[in-house]
């Protein structure tokens, strides 16, 4: 817009200086017309190049001012986020590397984990003293995290014998597990791992006659050992027969007639969800015992202490009578002492006439006592 108002008024100029020189001149020179126009032209155009020179050097500094004042908070934004692209594909790197280094750890963790269970699997079914101990320390471990202790409120491998039903000869026998129970009786639980028939089944359901078949030989030799007879135990009617896989559990009680021979051979199938519960009602028993004991107890010591106090009562009573038998033998005397008659004044008339002979003394006889018309009354009595 500068530019424009600078131009218009320099052709306004040029235009007046035009005329005047028309004015003053007239038609008589035309070349210094000429020459004045060509002057003026030049003029004209160099002050038109210097005036758009100047407005756009003034343009330049403004649009460069405008640019830097916008530019620059962009720019230090700009550099401030590829710090932060560089820092973060940095950490980025790092981390992929740890998680590939994590992934691999875990791939070698889990071929480990997998050759474990796979050894503890051939173990368990080729292996029957792997497989005794892995069922026995099953036990042992859900024993002790319902707050059981060995030695208190059960034994492992209780040795006693028993009349074997097979040949109605004694047979020492191991039962896993002799658990405490109130008023000296016990209850046994045996542990059976029947794992190869069950993982045969679950490869092939038609071999669930087979698992069973193992399941029904464990009943029949349980119940053979004739626990329940056993010497040094006192035991219920049933056993428990103790499974670790649940689901083998669960499949079982699905044959009705499985779990009636079991109950016939007074043997109860558990797994490890009702065995806990078992266990809870153990314990609930063993407290009740615990505070009937401990009530037992108090009226014993309340009985012990109100006899105490009996005896004691008596005692009182006792030395009170005693007391009253001295306090009466003391006063008949001091009586007796006190008394006089015509022919001979009373003890204590006697030895207070010792006075009328000279004796001096600042001490004196209780008149109480030198008085012979009454009695001294004694001080204890039995009301």
């Amino acid at each position: 817009m500068e530019i424009i108002i600078g131009i218009i008024s320099f052709v306004l100029g040029a235009v007046i200086a035009g005329a005047v020189v028309t004015v003053h001149y007239g038609k008589k020179d035309n070349s210094m017309k000429e020459n004045l126009r060509e002057i003026i032209k030049n003029d004209f155009v160099q002050l038109a190049n210097e005036t758009i020179k100047n407005e756009q050097e003034d343009l330049r500094k403004q649009n460069r001012e405008t640019l830097e004042e916008k530019i620059l908070p962009l720019t230090k934004e700009l550099g401030e986020f590829k710090a932060k692209v560089e820092a973060f594909n940095e950490k980025g790197v790092e981390n992929t590397t740890k998680i590939v280094d994590q992934l691999s750890n875990l791939e070698k963790n889990n071929k480990i984990i997998q050759q474990e269970a796979q050894n503890l699997v051939e173990a368990l079914t080729k292996n029957q003293n792997v497989k005794g101990s892995y069922g026995e320390d099953l036990l042992d471990t859900i024993l002790q995290s319902c707050g059981m202790q060995e030695g208190i409120h059960y034994s492992k491998q209780f040795v006693t014998k028993s009349a074997n039903l097979k040949d109605d000869e004694l047979h020492i026998v191991r039962p896993d597990v002799v658990i405490n129970l109130p008023n000296e009786r016990h209850l046994i639980i045996d542990s059976k791992v029947t794992l190869t028939s069950y993982l045969d089944y679950i490869e092939d359901n038609s071999k669930l006659g087979e698992f069973k078949t193992e399941v029904k030989k464990r009943i029949t030799d349980l119940s053979n050992k004739n626990y329940q007879n056993a010497d040094d135990i006192s035991q219920p009617d049933f056993v428990l027969l103790y499974m670790p896989v649940e689901s083998s559990v669960n499949l079982l009680y699905e044959d009705t007639d499985l779990i009636k021979q079991a109950y016939k051979s007074n043997i109860i199938i558990v797994g490890t969800a009702s065995l806990l519960t078992t266990i809870r009602l153990v314990n609930q028993l063993l407290a009740q015992q615990k505070q009937s004991e401990s009530i037992n107890q108090i009226v014993a010591a309340g009985a012990n202490l109100y006899d105490t106090f009996v005896q004691f009562c008596e005692d009182l009573m006792e030395v009170q009578s005693k007391m009253n038998d001295v306090n009466a033998k003391l006063t008949t005397t001091i009586n007796r002492f006190k008394r006089g008659n015509k022919n001979k004044p009373s003890l204590f008339s006697q030895v207070n006439a010792l006075k009328d002979f000279g004796i001096n003394s600042v001490k004196e006889i209780p008149e109480k006592l030198l008085e012979t018309d009454t009695d001294i009354e004694g001080v204890l009595s039995n009301d």
